[in-house]
């Protein structure tokens, strides 16, 4: 008891939890091998290996996001202009290679509201989402920097890649958009999550990727279809306008907890013994994982 106490008390410095649903797909059949999430930190003092691993994960993928999908949004190579159509479809295509890359990892979360929705889902403890905020924060600035260093200033200006509403609209009615839109998003996620979905992952990143380019193509003429207030943070970093910015750290974390309350309460499987129940990886024995 001893040993299992150790074990959970780890578990919890780590901030690691995982739904007893997924457990069966965590650890082969068969496997005595403990899934290394979760596994104790040896050196006195050091840093879980699991904040390194999921900070490293995320900071990568969301400058990959800001890195390409903000070069597809330059406008000036070649005349006429290309449409707002192709920005939309880079961004997602973006999302779809960073998810084939760093999904099994950290889950590319790429975008804090995403981080907080698996918060309310309890997915992921609070002191984990914040080393993943961080680590998108850190990602998205530095691939957006790296992209202004790359490319000429002729490309890529100042406020180049802003996420800016359109004048023509309201402050109120670009706030609604993000939030509408955001929610979409976070309805797209928590179908990924749901188990009776489990069968139907193996496209996930192509489909999820589509997704993420219809909403962009349909919003980007409006708000910029930002969803992710990091992708929004990183431009203004190296310059631009903060006028009406706080439409984008407020819309799209409010729609997490739209889009978890929505489905969680509407679409929910009432006949799921196990509630989503959490649950710390090493308070099951290995030999036991396939029949949870």
């Amino acid at each position: 008891m001893g040993e299992e106490a150790n074990v959970r008390k780890n578990n919890i410095a780590n901030g690691v939890k995982i739904s007893v649903v997924d457990m069966a797909r965590t650890v082969p059949d068969g496997s005595p091998k403990k899934y290394q999430i979760s596994d104790p930190v040896k050196a006195k003092g050091a840093i879980p290996q699991p904040y390194l691993t999921m900070f490293a994960s995320e900071l990568l993928g969301t400058a990959l996001l800001m890195f390409l999908g903000c070069m597809g949004c330059i406008k000036n190579y070649d005349e006429p202009t290309p449409t707002h159509h192709y920005g939309g479809l880079t961004f997602g295509l973006t999302v779809m290679l960073v998810i084939q890359i760093l999904g099994h990892i950290s889950g590319a979360h790429l975008n804090p509201a995403v981080t907080l929705a698996t918060v309310f889902f309890g997915m992921v403890k609070p002191l984990m989402a914040v080393v993943y905020i961080i680590a998108q924060f850190v990602g998205a600035t530095l691939g957006y920097g790296l992209l202004k260093v790359l490319v000429s200033d002729k490309y890529a200006n100042e406020g180049f890649c802003m996420t800016t509403i359109d004048p023509h609209l309201t402050v109120v009615q670009g706030l609604g958009v993000e939030i509408v839109i955001t929610t979409v998003l976070i309805l797209i996620c928590c179908a990924v999550w749901d188990k009776r979905n489990e069968t139907k992952a193996d496209s996930v990143p192509l489909r999820f990727g589509f997704a993420i380019a219809a909403i962009s193509m349909a919003a980007g003429p409006l708000t910029g279809a930002s969803m992710n207030t990091a992708r929004s943070f990183a431009p203004l970093v190296f310059g631009g306008s903060w006028t009406d910015q706080w439409v984008f750290w407020v819309g799209p974390n409010v729609a997490a907890l739209i889009g978890c309350a929505l489905y969680k309460f509407l679409f929910s499987d009432p006949d799921d013994g196990s509630k989503r129940e959490s649950i710390f990886l090493d308070d099951v024995p290995p030999q036991s994982a396939d029949k949870v």
